[in-house]
Formats: C-alpha cells, structure tokens, sequence
C-alpha cells in the first residue's frame, strides 16, 4: 500500500476554519492530530509521517496491533479534514533472536543470536523466520484495511537508507557514550558500543564486541566473544564494515536513526519504553540537530488478576483468538478507549466490549450521526452497511444456556420475541455474526464453566411456587414482581431467590433482567427447565 492523499485540494481559505475546528474538538485522535499539525503550522503540501514499530522474533500479538490501530484513529482524524498522510510499518528483522519462542522447535536454539531474518522459517513456508512473522503481520493489517508502507529493517540497512545517519552515529560515539552511558549499569558500559556488527563466522550479532572503529572507511573492529546468558559467541575476530546492513545500531540508537532517515512525524508507543523515547529524542537534538517527533505512550494491558501481560510467557490473548470470539468494531473499541490507562485483556471481557459497541452507535444514531463521534473511530469498513440490533451478546449465550441448543434459527426465533428488535435488524450481517461468536463464546467459556447448583428441600419449594405462578399468562414485569413476592412471603431475601433461579435457568448466578428474559424463552419453557433441575436434584437424594 502506498501514501493516502487526500482526495479533495485544501484550499488556503479552508485552513482557519480547519484549524478552529479541529482545535475545537475533544476526542484524543483529533488532539494528537492537531499537536502534529501545529509543528508544520497546518502544512497542506507535508505528508505527516507515521511510524509503527514491530518486533518479529514471535508472532504479531495484541499490542502490536493495538499500536498500528491507534496510529490509524490519529491518521483519520487527520485525512477527514484532506491532510496528506503515511504511515510506515517497520520491522526490526535485523535483531538477534534471544530465546525460543513458546510452541517452537527446538532446532532453533543452534540458531539463537542471529538475526530473524537469517534464521530458517520454522513452518517452512517462507525464506526466513521474519519473513513468515512479516507476512503473518502484513496480513492481518491488509485484512483490518490498514493503508501503509511496510519497510524491514534489513532491507532499509542493505539498502543504504540508514548510511548517511550511521556516519553521523559513530562520527559522533562520544556524544551518544555520554547520553547513554549515564543509563547503563557499570558492567553493561564496559563493553558498550552503539554498532552490532554481524559476526562473519557464526553469523550472530548480539555476541559481537566492537574493540576500533575507522571513521575513514567507516568500518569496525570486532570479537565475537560477548555471551549472553545461553548464547555463547564462537570467538571470531575480525573487522567489518558498519554500512550496507553487516551489522545494526543498538536499540536506543537505532530508534532515532529511523526517525532522522525516513523523516518520522509522529510515532505511539508503550509506557515501557519511555525512557528509550527521552534517550532517542536527545541523540535527535545532540547529534542529528533535529526535533523528535510528536508522540504519545499509551498504557499496557493488564491480565485477570491484574498483573502486566507478558508476551515471552505467551499470556494473554492474540487478535485472531479475540476475532474469534468478538468483532472487529469490538476490538478497535478496545484500543481506542482511553490509550493511557491500564486495561484488562482476557476472554470475560469481550462480550462488554461487543455490547458497549452497540450502545456506542445507538447514541451515534440518535444524535444525527455527528461529525465528532467516538462510534467513527471504531467502525470498520467490513461493518458498513449492517445494522446494529439492540440485541446482547450475554443474552445470546443466555439462550442458549437455557434453551440448550446453539441453533442459529431457534435462537433468532426466540429473539423475535423481544418487540424493540426490528425485523430488519434479524436478518441483518451483524446479528449473524453475532449468533456465531456468540456460540463460540458460549461452548467454550459459558457451559465449560458452570456455577455448583445445590437444591435445598427449601430451594425446591420456593422453585414450584414459581412453576406455578408461571401457569397464569402475565407481563415480563408482572412475573419479575411475581418472583419477588414469592420470596418475601417465604420470609427469604429475592436477591437469594434470584440468584438460585438463575443457577436454574443459565447455569450462572447473574444474568439478564429476568421477568423479560423468561417472557422471551417463554413461561413453559422456563417452568420445563425449572422441573428439570428440580428432577436432578430428587435423583442426587437431595
């Protein structure tokens, strides 16, 4: 994919009423557009440079997506008011693999220390290891419709790209020795040198040492002699050229070299890497006389209990596992909702993220569908077109706990009985989709993971009140205060009555608002069901 340009010309008239209203607006994207376009002074004829890292020594998880998706509601933002746009997908295929990823083959410890991009593709599909994790990365953004320009790091060091910044790099070691050194521990500044070459007998560049380097012919002298906990350097000395991609600037370097040499305006990043960003921002300033570029780090995602995911231990969940089971509008809401504080990633999470999108554009719809809405950020073009019924993805699953059937068409008819459900809106794509994540979701999480029901002889009593009350056709309210007046007469609290009918009907202690919900199964079912239980319990001799 190449440059978005913006369709229509902006003309010099335009530009205080683009710049008032732009400034006018709250949501973050257009924040952070307009702090970029103020650098440029509302520049119409610059094309505003995005920057998204990815590392592909495993395969492209949720925090890299969320960081290409992020930078994409920024780049909307910008190309709706026709500012000219890129955003560059760059792969650090250059760095030395440092450990064996989990579900990898084992051969691939003989190849630890070597860069991705010069170690055999495990799945035997592609020329190397980074070129199958890039393919992967490449297809999951071509498939969400992500307009960018893919550059890997080799191709951009062989290529000569990064030559010119390299010189200045190492022409000036002394100066980048004093802003990074301070940031070291003592060992690790012993052996310090901004250039990895690449061991030309081993082929490692995370083992190697730079002991002279020749600013004439910009070449190093090198021992391949440093180990890194199993990876062992084979003790090769010799000397290489520090140009045309034989070896790579270290991380902290490297960052603002991409930034000097493909012209970066602006690049996201997590909040692990604050210090990085302040380390590249002062070579930009130090050594390359340049303004870093806007920016803005966003928090990272927490697992259930609360502690920060780890991508090496392989916890938490991919796009393709949350796709599974969300939709896309659903995972986009995810990454747009509030970037700078801690969220929860796991599976419990979905089925709110997937309802509060349809509460998102009910409220996009009532208002008039404004031109500033969070609903314009989270859409997606594979969603247009399709309604977006007022139906929860819990209540699906509830269905078809109750129901005991996964049925796409039961489970539509049942949903028919709900009268603020338009037909057009049953019929629709989304509700399709819908049905089936839904029933993913519910096979494997809902029926797997069922609450205890134990009846008690009090239990089963208070049970039958309600079978019986539900002989007699009544309202959803009138069978909810129905529910209520049972247990008060029964001296018990309704909440313990409530919970234990859920148990009954869902297998859980919480669910929908059950007068509506047992009007929409149906009174007869719900008495069946009820029974049901009840019979299970008499044959456990309870």
């Amino acid at each position: 994919m190449g440059d978005a340009v913006a369709e229509e010309e902006i003309l010099p008239k335009d530009i205080d009423r683009i710049k008032k209203e732009i400034e006018g607006r709250t949501l973050w994207p257009y924040v952070e557009g307009a702090k970029l376009l103020k650098r440029y002074n509302y520049d119409t004829e610059h094309t505003y440079t995005f920057e998204s890292g990815f590392g592909p020594s495993g395969f492209p998880h949720i925090g890299t997506f969320g960081e290409v998706v992020r930078t994409g509601f920024i780049i909307s933002a910008l190309k709706e008011f026709g500012f000219k746009t890129k955003l560059i997908a760059f792969s650090d295929d250059l760095d030395g693999l440092r450990k064996v990823p989990e579900g990898m083959p084992e051969w691939l410890k003989d190849h630890l220390g070597r860069p991705v991009s010069a170690i055999p593709d495990p799945f035997g599909e592609e020329e190397s290891f980074s070129a199958h994790m890039n393919g992967r990365l490449k297809n999951l953004l071509d498939w969400i419709g992500v307009d960018y320009q893919f550059i890997s790091s080799k191709e951009a060091y062989e290529s000569g790209l990064f030559d010119e910044g390299i010189k200045t790099l190492l022409a000036n070691t002394t100066k980048l020795e004093s802003i990074i050194l301070p940031t070291l521990s003592e060992e690790t500044r012993k052996s310090w040198h901004p250039f990895f070459p690449i061991c030309e007998n081993c082929g490692r560049n995370l083992t190697t040492t730079v002991t002279n380097i020749d600013l004439n012919e910009y070449s190093v002298d090198y021992v391949c002699g440093k180990d890194q906990e199993v990876i062992k350097g084979c003790g090769h000395q010799g000397t290489q050229t520090a140009l045309a991609g034989h070896g790579k600037m270290t991380w902290r370097v490297d960052w603002p070299l991409r930034w000097q040499s493909l012209k970066i305006d602006y690049e996201l990043y997590g909040k692990d890497l604050i210090d990085s960003f302040t380390v590249g921002k002062k070579i930009m300033g130090g050594i390359f006389n340049a303004k870093g570029p806007e920016n803005m780090f966003y928090e990272m995602f927490l697992d259930e209990d609360g502690t920060k995911i780890s991508k090496s231990k392989g916890k938490g969940l991919t796009v393709e596992s949350w796709l599974k089971y969300g939709t896309l509008e659903s995972i986009n809401l995810l990454m747009y909702r509030k970037p700078r504080k801690a969220k929860e990633l796991s599976y419990r999470i979905i089925p709110t993220y997937v309802d509060d999108v349809t509460s998102i554009h009910k409220d996009y719809e009532e208002k008039g569908k404004p031109a500033e809405h969070d609903f314009n950020f989270i859409r997606s073009d594979k969603s247009d077109g399709h309604g977006y019924p007022d139906v929860s993805y819990m209540l699906v699953c509830n269905l078809m706990a109750a129901l005991k059937s996964t049925d796409r068409e039961i489970i539509k008819s049942y949903l028919t009985r709900q009268t603020d459900i338009a037909d057009k809106h049953l019929e629709g794509t989304f509700l399709e989709e819908l049905i089936t994540k839904g029933k993913a979701f519910y096979e494997d999480f809902v029926s797997a993971s069922k609450e205890p029901l134990i009846l008690s002889p009090e239990d089963i009593s208070l049970l039958e009140k309600v079978i019986e009350m539900l002989q007699v056709e009544q309202t959803a309210e009138e069978i909810h205060d129905g529910i209520y007046e049972i247990a008060n007469s029964s001296g018990i609290l309704p909440k313990d009555l409530f919970r234990t009918l859920y148990l009954v009907l869902i297998d859980h202690s919480r669910g929908p608002r059950l007068g509506g919900f047992i009007k929409m199964i149906g009174e007869d079912r719900a008495a069946e069901v009820i029974k049901e239980k009840i019979a299970e319990a008499d044959k456990a001799g309870l």
